[in-house]
This record gives C-alpha cells, structure tokens and sequence, in this order.
C-alpha cells in the first residue's frame, strides 16, 4: 500500500522532537561531566591529554594505565587494558554533532530555498586498538543525517547514513627518545595538513577520507610524509563509500620547528601530485594533471604572529599547460592585558584566474582537497580565482565565552574566468559581466565551551552581493544565514 506523503508541518514537528532530545541527551551527560571535575584537583601536575576534533587517531591516552590518575566518567573507555603486557590495549571515542541552518536567498537565490531551515546529526565513533609498542590498529564509523531541507541533501556534504571514515592498520619500529623514526599507515585515513587550504577532513556534515599508503618519517628534527591515495566517495547510503578511481594523489609533506632563524617558528614545505581524470573548469572540461608545489610559515614575535603560504602550480589540462599560483598571509596581535584580550586580525589572500577562456593554456589555480568552509561559515564563493580582503577580531568574553565578528570582501583576480566554490565548482560563468567585484560578507560566532566535552555555538551572517553577481543570471540577491550547533565529543 502506498504511503501518503509527509507534509513540511510533518518535517518541522518531527525535527523539532528530535533537535529537543539531541540536546537533551548532549547536555545532561555535560552536566554529569562537570559534577566529577571536582575531585581532579587532586591531579597535581597531571595534564590530561586533549581531544584532537579533526583526527581523533591522534590522540594517546596511554597516560591512563595509572590507576591513581583522577578520572573523568569516560575515562574507563580511553584505557581498556587488553593484556597485562606493556602498550595492549584500546581506546574508545565518539562524537555527536547537532546542526540547525537557516539560510535566506542560499547560493544568492538562485535555485530552491528553504523558508525554515534544517537539521544536520554527525556521529563519529573510533576503537583504536593498540597491540604492543609497534603495532595499532584504528576503526572510526561516520553517520551523517539529514533532516528537512527543500530539494534534499547536498551532494557529498550533507548525507552519509553509514560507512566507514577511518580503518587503518600502522606500523612502526621501537622508540627513540621517546617517539618512533618511522611508521607506515596502510588503509582508510585522514589527510589534514597545514592551514586546511589544500589537504583536509572537509569538516561537513560528511568528512572527507581517503584509501591508500603513507610513510611517515622523523630524521633529526623534521616530520616527513610520504603519500599515494585514492579520495573516498562520499555516497549517501550504507557502507557505499569506494575509492575514486577517476582520482589519483600522491606527494611528500615536510615540516620542522627546529633550529629556524628568525621570527619563524615553524616551516611546511611540500609536493602535491594530483590527477583528475575529468575536471571542470569556465574554460571547459577535461583531464587535469596538477602539481603544486607551496611552503607554509608560522612566524611571529612576543604578541605578534605571522602565517603565510605560497603555492604554485604547473602541469596539463586537457591539450593545454598548467601555471597557476596562490599567496595568502594571516598577520594578528594579541592584546592578552586589555580586557576580553582582543586580538585582531588581518587576512589577505590571492590566487590566479585563467586569462583566456579560448586558449587551451589553463592559469585557475585549483584547492585539491580544502576545508570545507573556508571563507566564513557559509557555502559560498572559493578560493579559485579570488582576490580576498579579511578583517576579524576574536574577543574572549568570559573563561568559558568567545565572541569573534569578522568581514570579507572578495573579488575575481580574473575578469576573464569564472566564480568557484571553495571545493572548485563553477558557480558562474565569468562571460556575463566585467565587474570583479563579489560581494562582501560579514559574520559573527558565539562560542560556548561548556566544558571540554561540549561546546555550543551560535553563527550569523549576511552576504551582500557585489556587482559581479547582480550582473550575472540569475541576478545575485543579498544572503542571510542563521545557525546553532552543539558538539559532544568523549
């Protein structure tokens, strides 16, 4: 017998039951948390260790086979001893993330919207066992749901109902000086390097994970990775999610913070090998073979700090040449005796459009696998093709309450090329208009930690189409966005 269709009351009635239990459930075991912080005065100098929110393989909660150490409520799932042995045993993890979107005029109106908004759950849980001092073996699941939104989930983003995110074997020899010299991780992993502005988890509702082999060794003072893998595909339903065989990357990633002159602190220096069978680009389609070759620094002095990374890229695209480039920098000063310790920020970044849509000769600098919002909280405009201006001010209100306003304004670098997201989409032709200028977004993000299992945060944001967008069809509206999340990680 067919079943009658639910109605959006029927939506918004069941996703606002659902959001009230997910708090419920996120909060009362927060509450639980705080009451038995009380007794971890007794810790002494004993730190515990931190979570690690985009790779959870990260983390060792090793310290813990002391039985004497004050204990959090989930600390006997962070060190379940498996034998008597030295180093046998494994740890448990999850994550439980509530998301409620709203937006006004999305993608500045142009195709359908949502006069209510939605609901995105993430869940993320990991079993990392560790065999002995030079074998472990990691395990992370990945659901991601959607609930409500006109016109379905967004492709790749939104829905992922089940599958897994991480599953890897790693090996590595005895200790030196307390850390191996070398390990090699075979599996299903996570790549996250640097700024996030070409290698990372894609922090959505779906994360992005990849299939392969890495080489990870540690001569004198420097981190070096070596790397081949396939992107996993993100398909929305249960346990589908297959290396993408239209995708080949491979590359060396180094970095050190030791014996550097200066004000830097620490260097990143890498090669990244990326082969796209088919690429997409205002100048058309075809096979895109791209090399990127970038440093990263993180510098400063006293309260001052500097990040900057270039990056440039050759190779072929189609029956033409690749010569492509970015620059962006981060300068920031922190102000820690005035009160709510401000610190301002200014951002500038810049990356190359094609010059020629009717040369074969590709110039649009390409992000591989980058953040998934980079510019802002919004689903908007990329890092392709931009010019990008960043004011911001982090502003911490209380011990537990931050408050961080922001504004961007943004502009083609190229008249001649078209507007991408920031995973490299074309959103826009550039044909239709002359104008560089984007549009200019602010925002604002209120940050509640509760305590170090959950935080709650409000966004705002309100993007103002410049007059590249209002020229080109359909004509650009203004956009406004309104969101709430809250993370509860153990």
């Amino acid at each position: 017998m067919r079943k009658s269709p639910k109605t959006p009351c029927d939506f918004r009635i069941a996703n606002s039951v659902f959001s009230l239990l997910l708090v419920v459930a996120l909060l009362l075991p927060a509450a639980f948390g705080q009451a038995n912080n009380s007794h971890q005065t007794m810790a002494g100098e004993f730190t515990r260790p931190a979570y690690v929110p985009l790779d959870r393989s990260e983390e060792d909660w090793s310290v813990l086979k002391d039985p004497e150490l004050p204990t959090d409520p989930w600390d006997p799932l962070k060190y379940v001893a498996l034998r008597k042995a030295p180093g046998w045993y494994l740890t448990l993890a999850g994550e439980e993330r509530s998301f409620y979107e709203l937006y006004r005029n999305y993608n500045w109106g142009a195709g359908p919207q949502d006069g209510n908004g939605y609901y995105l759950n993430r869940f993320l849980g990991s079993v990392d066992f560790h065999l002995g001092s030079s074998t472990r073996f990691f395990l992370e699941l990945k659901s991601g749901l959607e609930f409500g939104r006109t016109g379905g989930p967004r492709p790749v983003q939104d829905e992922d109902k089940l599958d897994i995110n991480q599953l890897f074997i790693e090996f590595q020899p005895q200790l030196h000086r307390d850390r191996p010299r070398a390990s090699l991780k075979i599996g299903r992993q996570d790549l996250q390097y640097g700024e996030g502005t070409l290698l990372d988890v894609r922090d959505l509702n779906v994360r992005q994970s990849f299939d392969g082999i890495k080489l990870i060794l540690r001569p004198k003072d420097w981190q070096v990775d070596l790397f081949a893998m396939r992107p996993a595909l993100s398909s929305p339903g249960l346990f589908d999610d297959y290396p993408d065989h239209t995708q080949t990357l491979w590359g060396v990633y180094g970095e050190t913070s030791k014996h550097l002159f200066g004000f830097i602190r620490q260097l990143d220096a890498y090669y990244l090998d990326l082969d796209r069978k088919v690429a997409q680009f205002a100048q058309g389609s075809g096979r895109d073979q791209r090399h990127t070759v970038g440093s990263l620094i993180h510098g400063g002095k006293g309260n001052f700090s500097y990040v900057g990374e270039v990056d440039l890229q050759f190779g072929k695209f189609g029956r033409g040449n690749i010569l492509a480039w970015k620059y962006d920098q981060d300068l920031s000063y922190s102000f820690s005796h005035l009160k709510f310790r401000p610190v301002p920020r200014l951002l500038f970044a810049i990356s190359s459009g094609d010059k020629n849509p009717g040369n074969p000769d590709l110039q649009t600098f390409y992000p591989l696998f980058p953040k998934g919002l980079y510019y802002g909280f919004i689903d908007d405009s990329g890092s392709l093709n931009a010019i990008v201006l960043h004011g911001k001010i982090a502003l911490q209100i209380s011990k537990k309450v931050s408050l961080a306003p922001d504004i961007f304004f943004f502009w083609r670098q190229r008249t001649t090329d078209g507007l991408y997201s920031h995973p490299g989409v074309l959103l826009r032709s550039g044909l239709a208009s002359q104008k560089k200028y984007v549009g200019a977004l602010q925002d604002i993000a209120i940050t509640w930690t509760v305590d170090h299992h959950t935080t709650v945060q409000l966004l705002g944001a309100y993007y103002e189409a410049g007059a590249f967008l209002r020229e080109t069809s359909p004509p650009g509206r203004n956009t406004a966005y309104i969101s709430g999340k809250v993370i509860y990680r153990f």
